[in-house]
């Protein structure tokens, strides 16, 4: 055990010591300049890419809400113009006849189990 750990530290010494003794890197005085604008260059063409992406969606979908709108106005014109509309009343009592149902009521559900009960 002890002889895998001081092969561990003298691999490390090794390689602390060829870093140690690595050169300095010189760089061009120009570095900095190329990379930012390298950085800018990249960063506006894939924006470029994106927004022009995004703009045809929105084309595509707009084209779209064009066309259902024109097409639901169509069948409203077309329609048949005779017809009668429905009144009040009929919306009225078509929706008591909806909730009144003893098979869709839960009230008079509830009720006539709790009659049954006592």
């Amino acid at each position: 055990m002890m002889n895998k750990k001081d092969h561990i530290d003298t691999e490390i010494r090794k390689t602390m010591e060829v870093l140690e003794n690595l050169p300095d890197l010189k760089t061009s005085y120009l570095f900095r300049a190329r990379l930012m604008e390298r950085i800018s260059h990249e960063t506006s063409q894939s924006f470029h890419e994106v927004n022009s992406a995004a703009r045809g969606l929105k084309l595509a979908l707009m084209a779209f809400l064009l066309i259902i709108n024109i097409g639901s106005a169509l069948v409203l014109m077309l329609s048949n113009g005779n017809e009668q509309m429905l009144t009040k009343n009929d919306i009225l009592e078509s929706l008591t006849n909806e909730y009144s149902n003893p098979a869709l009521s839960y009230y008079l559900d509830n009720d006539s189990i709790e009659e049954t009960n006592e």
